[in-house]
């Protein structure tokens, strides 16, 4: 009995080795772009081509993708099962390609690695969008001032916070302060109008004058030019329709001249497009309202962004000087009504330089 016993623990020592080479796992797939809710940049052609990459943990000769529209989704164009990577590009495990995609979304992108006529693994993201992407800059009216916070309602407007694309629900990432913004309301009014999915970046992580932006300039512990260099260089190049700029109510306590404030911040676009390589449009608020500042500190500061628009530095914002203290919490920054008649005056802006309809 004893000798059967050993016989038996033996063989199935034996047998081991080859139940764990049958037990390994298929090949998998696992994929870093696109991301969960991303927003890619259309073009003047109204598509974008979307990178597509990953690691594949297996031996594949070919990689293919294919989105789908969303349920309930209209605007866009499904694309069936394409080839974004063969085998020579296939190195190191890792692949990268493109899937060219009409603007529109949400998609569904699906990626599968083929070895032959055999599927050996699979990975999907659910949601990828085609829009408009936006750096928001300046200081307190451009981040989380006001009050109440806000909540998109359209599903396909998001905020980036450097990782990961999120729902537009304040306080925005990136934003000094903890209450609500203007920029999911103007989400809204861009995803209805063009029936895309819309992103924003912040970058106002502090109040500030025009000549704290200047390149090389350190306020407080940020180097602000560089914050926004980064979060515009966080997309890849064209990568975003323009900067939104609303900036001004500390320059008129410091009593500004308009052409030294038209001066720096054209400093400030001209450098910024040299870093990034290509002319990114900057449409700029005029927004220089204090309720207890002078009217002359306001008008000089009012005027150095006029300047701007007239000498083609930068587009035509949105004029929030108008929206007066019915329109205000605090004294500067907007409440309810001020941040929908705010987001109503950028989709104005936006629109006339767009043609975009309501």
């Amino acid at each position: 009995m004893r000798t059967i016993r050993r016989s038996i623990a033996f063989c199935c020592a034996l047998l081991l080795p080859i139940c764990s080479v049958d037990a390994e796992p298929a090949p998998a797939l696992s994929l870093s772009a696109p991301l969960e809710r991303q927003v890619c940049q259309r073009n003047d052609k109204n598509q974008a081509d979307v990178v597509v990459a990953g690691t594949v943990n297996g031996v594949a000769d070919v990689i293919e993708a294919k989105a789908d529209l969303a349920s309930g989704i209209e605007n866009g164009g499904a694309v069936g099962w394409t080839t974004i990577a063969n085998c020579k590009d296939i190195v190191n495990r890792k692949f990268s390609g493109r899937i060219s995609l009409k603007a529109g979304g949400w998609y569904a992108i699906a990626v599968r690695a083929r070895l032959g006529d055999a599927v050996v693994a699979e990975a999907a993201i659910a949601r990828v969008g085609v829009g408009e992407v936006f750096i928001t800059a300046g200081q307190s009216n451009s981040a989380n001032f006001g009050k109440p916070r806000q909540i998109a309602r359209d599903d396909r407007v998001v905020y980036f916070n450097g990782k990961t694309f999120v729902p537009a629900r304040d306080p925005i990432p990136g934003g000094c302060g903890r209450d609500g913004s203007v920029w999911s309301i103007l989400g809204d009014l861009i995803a209805k109008s063009q029936q895309v999915p819309v992103c924003f970046r912040s970058a106002s992580p502090t109040w500030t004058q025009v000549k704290n932006w200047m390149p090389g300039v350190q306020f407080k512990s940020w180097t602000l030019y560089n914050t926004l260099l980064g979060r515009v260089r966080q997309f890849p190049k064209g990568g975003v329709r323009a900067i939104l700029w609303h900036q001004g109510e500390s320059d008129s306590t410091a009593k500004t001249a308009a052409e030294a404030y038209c001066n720096s911040l054209k400093t400030i676009i001209d450098s910024l497009n040299n870093d990034v390589g290509y002319e990114l449009p900057w449409f700029v608020a005029q927004a220089s309202y204090r309720t207890k500042g002078e009217v002359a500190d306001q008008a000089e500061v009012a005027k150095g962004q006029q300047l701007l628009w007239e000498k083609g530095f930068a587009k035509r914002g949105p004029n929030t000087d108008v929206l007066g203290p019915e329109y205000r919490v605090g004294g500067v920054h907007f409440n309810q009504r001020g941040l929908t008649a705010h987001a109503d005056k950028w989709f104005e802006a936006l629109a006339a330089e767009y043609k975009w309809k309501r």
